[in-house]
């Protein structure tokens, strides 16, 4: 049985896969969720801030910038913890803090 993020496409990321082997059921929704905004609202971002860090917050408001660390901290002030979504631009991995794993 393969996880589909939304009905528009199956799991073809390796990292989406690896994420969804020991996931809890809560985990999964959260990733459909994180990926349904990265795919909303930041993947047009991927032509000109590729390698850039992304935190979308539920109503799609962009936290952007080049290191991780000030990007995550700024999203928690501005959205809460667990309320967004923390992505890497153009790359095949899901940064997920919130479940305690980063993935390559």
């Amino acid at each position: 049985m393969r996880y589909t993020p939304s009905a528009q496409r199956p799991v073809e990321n390796l990292a989406e896969r690896l994420a969804l082997r020991n996931a809890t059921p809560a985990q999964i929704k959260l990733l459909q969720r994180d990926i349904a905004l990265y795919e909303k609202y930041a993947k047009q971002l991927e032509r000109e801030h590729t390698g850039e860090y992304v935190a979308i917050g539920l109503d799609g408001t962009l936290v952007l910038g080049a290191n991780h660390a000030r990007v995550l901290s700024q999203a928690a002030e501005k959205f809460g913890a667990g309320n967004f979504a923390l992505r890497k631009i153009g790359y095949d991995y899901v940064v997920k803090r919130r479940m305690g794993f980063v993935l390559h």
